[in-house]
């Protein structure tokens, strides 16, 4: 057997390890918790130490530092398998794992990695990644928070708002403009004139907190700088295109369960002495939301095989969370109306999948944002 190929079967049977693994851990430690992770709007810290534990804080750390070091293929897949059973466990990997990890583990030096992964293998505690401004969403050029360079240090002012994990964390990736353009650095939650204040009443994808940041004269030292001054916008956008991945593996994911509830609900429930697993038109709609819960899945294999060969996939990753997060959105809402009053309350997967959906429309660059993006890399 060629020597290639025999690498390739060993890949393959260690991603099939790995994702029976993860998927039996899921069955074990996030399903029986899915319903209280939402209803608190809070991941126990016992359930991240268990996360630590299993390496899903690490996906995306070399092996070398103490992570899985995971391709994005393989990490898209443990992604979608974790949104199956609780959206919003699966977002706080994504968030930690696809953007404030792979940020540092990509641009950092070693002093700034291991600041921040210390937090990680330590604590059990995922890292906050800042962008996102009152008046600067999508928009991260009209960024308002500015450092101001000091000697050896720099003095951050600014706010920061919809930060997954920016109530809680240790240590927060946060972007602020330069005299050289927009930087990032890796600042310690516990800092003088850092400010955080809860943002409660989530739709869905609970369970990480959401916080607003007020930087008032927040000093860091330069070692901090994640990469260059300067850099830090290019580093966002290549940051992205990896998470807008990951958010379409996730989409996948909760079609899936929502696809499974639908089916399973209509075998069992009776509407005018047939099962409602006979009627054509639910067969139908099955059909129609599996085959493009496939097209999604395959969109998100394609663009992260091409990050992972270090290929330009800007248009697939946006493609790939689009396309996704629109077929999760049609899954949940036939999942609710397959279900009928029993999909329609609370303690319900199908209802709480509805609610979860919907963020993947708006999150890592909202829908509009994204088409905007496809449409540039097509026309130009």
């Amino acid at each position: 057997m060629p020597e290639g190929m025999h690498q390739d079967i060993n890949r393959i049977e260690l991603q099939d390890i790995l994702e029976k693994n993860v998927r039996e851990f899921c069955e074990k430690e996030v399903l029986p918790v899915a319903q209280e992770i939402d209803r608190n709007d809070e991941i126990p810290k016992q359930t991240y130490k268990k996360l630590k534990e299993q390496g899903l804080l690490t996906l995306t750390l070399p092996q070398e530092d103490g992570g899985l070091g995971l391709n994005y293929k393989v990490y898209s897949d443990v992604i979608r398998i974790v949104s199956e059973y609780s959206a919003g466990v699966a977002l706080s990997l994504e968030a930690h794992n696809s953007l404030a990890l792979a940020q540092l583990v990509k641009y950092g030096s070693e002093q700034v990695k291991k600041k921040g992964v210390k937090t990680v293998l330590e604590n059990s505690s995922p890292i906050a990644w800042a962008l996102t401004e009152p008046k600067g969403g999508s928009d991260a050029r009209a960024m308002l928070s500015y450092a101001r360079k000091e000697g050896d240090h720099y003095v951050i002012n600014g706010t920061k708002t919809f930060i997954t994990h920016g109530y809680s964390a240790e240590m927060i990736v946060t972007f602020a403009r330069t005299d050289n353009g927009i930087t990032a650095f890796l600042v310690d939650a516990r800092s003088n004139g850092v400010k955080r204040s809860k943002l409660e009443g989530k739709l869905g994808t609970r369970g990480p907190d959401t916080a607003t940041i007020v930087y008032e004269d927040v000093y860091v030292n330069e070692d901090d700088v994640i990469g260059k001054e300067g850099e830090g916008f290019i580093q966002a956008i290549d940051v992205l295109n990896g998470g807008r991945i990951a958010v379409g593996a996730m989409g996948v994911g909760m079609t899936s369960s929502c696809i499974k509830s639908s089916v399973e609900y209509s075998k069992v429930r009776e509407a005018f002495g047939s099962k409602l697993s006979t009627y054509q038109a639910l067969r139908f709609q099955i059909a129609e939301v599996a085959t493009e819960n496939e097209a999604a899945w395959q969109l998100v294999l394609h663009a992260a095989d091409l990050r992972d060969r270090g290929l330009p996939h800007r248009k697939e990753a946006a493609m790939a969370k689009y396309f996704s997060s629109q077929v999760a959105m049609k899954a949940a809402r036939m999942a609710v109306q397959f279900l009928g009053g029993y999909g329609y309350f609370r303690g319900s997967d199908a209802e709480r999948m509805y609610r979860d959906a919907k963020l993947l429309e708006i999150g890592e660059g909202t829908n509009e944002v994204l088409k905007m993006i496809v449409a540039k890399e097509i026309i130009g």
